[in-house]
């Protein structure tokens, strides 16, 4: 047992810094030579001179690992070929890590928050390091781990061959151990947000359609829906007709940080703001013959508010209440005096206490009715539940997070259970999305989990309707969001119902 997150504990394994040698004793150095799909790449690893096989200290591994969404996983190693004109390698070498979170009843344990339902993950995780059993005569790389064993344990024990062999085995799980013993929490969640290796691992696999990032060869840089130096595209869009007012009860606020001409900045943390919508790729106007995609470009509606809530109760349909953000504040608004359309995603997370992250969009036009969104709007609830469309992205956050929230396309309410909310007032009308994220047992374990690291991360997510038909294309994203750094505790109690 280790007392860590599992995620940092992932890190550590995949890490081929100079760092890794700080618990490793085999390790010298190490470099990823290329990457094989979003859950394997090819790595070269370097051994300390003890571990020097005939004169060679390169071992070439293919790492391949997966991710459960109750947030355990495992890594598996095998060696592969060297690349033509590589150093002499050594032999063949097999082994894997499994790394699997402990849980405990709420009564026993409660996490931050106290948004606990059932169980809720500790700072603790069993790791098992597993490798092939060497016989002595073994002429492999196995064997020579058995003998190299004995060499270096002969000095210091009096026990048999095969236990200073394990011993050496285990001494990778105690080096680990030992170093998340004299390292801080916060240290080790900075190795989490670290990311396990240079550059960003897309999830692949699926369709076309079901695949975020697209991975054709012909792409160009500008083709990806994310770049790593998000600054000139990623600015946060303000809407005019709002002005500086947060009318949510969470903050407006930049991420990446940007001071302003002011002498304090703009806050960057439990804040949320909108990227820009040519980050996001969508189905393009021949998405049906071709099967191509585009950047998004201009959105229909602005996010204008952001709620964070938490109650003792699911809440729902936030728009009709009289004293809420969308009929108080943003369709009351006097600076807007045309017909108002307010779009709103209600996401709840169930628990002891139900938190609620609500968005409210405001379209740019007056609603029109033969639009795509239009006759979304009209639509009944089996035409809703097939049309929704929500496309996350953990922009920041550790690599396990961002491996179980993916960034495949969703239809919410083919996996969820959604309830739609429309209502009109003397200002305007609204369309209130109440996603149950409890109807799912899967998705509840997946955003519980995420919950635990909520503080480290940054979530963006973009939503539209799906074209399904030639006159439905190309598809327009209804809005875009980013919430950077939420703190549970800033959650508030929702507005009465009437």
């Amino acid at each position: 047992m280790i007392f860590a997150r599992p995620a940092a504990i992932f890190n550590l394994l995949m890490d081929l810094s100079a760092s890794r040698a700080r618990w490793d004793l085999t390790f010298e150095s190490g470099e990823i030579l290329t990457r094989t799909g979003g859950d394997s790449d090819i790595v070269r690893v370097t051994l300390r001179p003890t571990f020097a096989n005939e004169g060679s200290r390169d071992v070439y591994l293919r790492r391949t690992w997966a991710v459960d969404p109750d947030g355990s996983f495992t890594i598996s190693t095998t060696s592969t070929a060297a690349p033509r004109g590589a150093r002499k390698t050594t032999r063949a070498a097999f082994g894997g890590w499994s790394v699997a979170p402990f849980s405990s009843p709420p009564s026993v344990h409660c996490v931050s928050g106290g948004n606990s339902a059932g169980n809720e993950w500790t700072n603790a995780c069993l790791v098992t390091n597993a490798m092939k059993t060497a016989e002595n005569n073994n002429p492999g790389w196995l064997g020579w781990i058995w003998r190299t064993a004995k060499k270096i344990a002969r000095p210091f024990t009096k026990t048999g061959d095969d236990e200073s062999v394990n011993k050496l085995v285990l001494a990778q799980v105690a080096g680990l151990r030992e170093l998340c013993e004299h390292t801080s929490e916060h240290e080790l969640r900075c190795l989490a947000v670290r990311g396990p290796t240079e550059g960003r691992i897309s999830v692949g696999g699926g369709e076309d359609d079901e695949c975020f990032f697209e991975t054709r060869s012909e792409a160009s840089e500008e083709d990806y829906a994310f770049h790593e130096n998000e600054t000139e595209n990623d600015q946060m869009k303000i809407p005019p007709a709002y002005g500086d007012t947060n009318l949510g009860s969470l903050d407006r606020g930049h991420w990446p940080p940007e001071p302003t001409h002011n002498t304090h900045d703009v806050p960057h943390r439990n804040v949320w703001c909108s990227p820009d919508g040519n980050n996001f790729r969508v189905r393009d106007v021949n998405y049906l013959r071709d099967r191509k995609k585009r950047s998004a470009g201009v959105s229909l509606a602005d996010l204008v508010a952001v709620d964070w809530f938490v109650a003792t109760k699911r809440i729902d349909n936030l728009c009709a209440r009289s004293g809420g953000t969308c009929s108080r504040k943003i369709l009351n608004d006097p600076q807007l005096t045309r017909e108002k359309f307010v779009f709103c995603l209600n996401i709840q997370v169930p628990g002891t206490r139900h938190f609620s992250i609500v968005y409210y969009f405001a379209l740019h036009e007056p609603l029109d009715p033969e639009s795509t969104f239009g006759r979304f709007v009209a639509g009944d609830q089996a035409y809703k539940d097939a049309r929704l469309k929500l496309i996350p992205h953990v922009a920041v956050g550790p690599w396990v997070v961002q491996r179980a929230v993916g960034t495949k396309p969703l239809i919410v309410g083919k996996a969820l259970k959604v309830r739609y909310h429309n209502g009109r007032t003397a200002s305007g009308e609204f369309l209130e999305c109440d996603i149950d994220i409890g109807s799912s047992a899967v998705a509840n374990n997946v955003v519980r989990f995420v919950l635990g690291y909520v503080r480290t991360l940054v979530v963006d997510m973009c939503f539209l309707v799906e074209g399904k038909t030639e006159r439905e294309l190309p598809e327009r994203l209804i809005g875009t969001s980013r919430v950077a750094h939420l703190e549970p505790e800033s959650a508030v109690a929702p507005p009465p119902e009437d």
